[in-house]
């Protein structure tokens, strides 16, 4: 997980009034440094908050896919001549198919 930036946390350089040139370019530097931090954690937290929304429509569409399944197979439960071959009717295996499907 992603920590928040703390702001209270930044550095005590930043609420001194800078002495000379070279003191101001260093606290510049420090809140631009601090703003790329927040622009990349607030950038982290976006993608991490995508990732587990895509997640979650996955685990839903897997569930959908796995309840299409099941009423699939028990609708092809019902049809012995489901497969579209050609049956002769009183041949030996289909005799014994439809008997197994009726004990079933």
């Amino acid at each position: 997980p992603v920590t928040p930036t703390r702001h209270k946390h930044m550095h005590s350089l930043l609420n001194e009034e800078p002495a000379n040139e070279k003191e101001c370019t260093y606290q510049a530097a420090l809140h631009e440094s601090y703003a790329r931090e927040f622009m990349s954690k607030s950038a982290l937290v976006g993608m991490q908050s995508t990732a587990v929304l895509q997640s979650m429509f996955c685990d839903r569409l897997s569930g959908q896919l796995a309840a299409q399944e099941e009423k699939r197979k028990k609708k092809k439960k019902g049809q012995l001549n489901g497969d579209g071959l050609l049956r002769l009717l009183t041949g030996d295996e289909f005799y014994n198919r439809v008997v197994a499907h009726q004990e079933a």
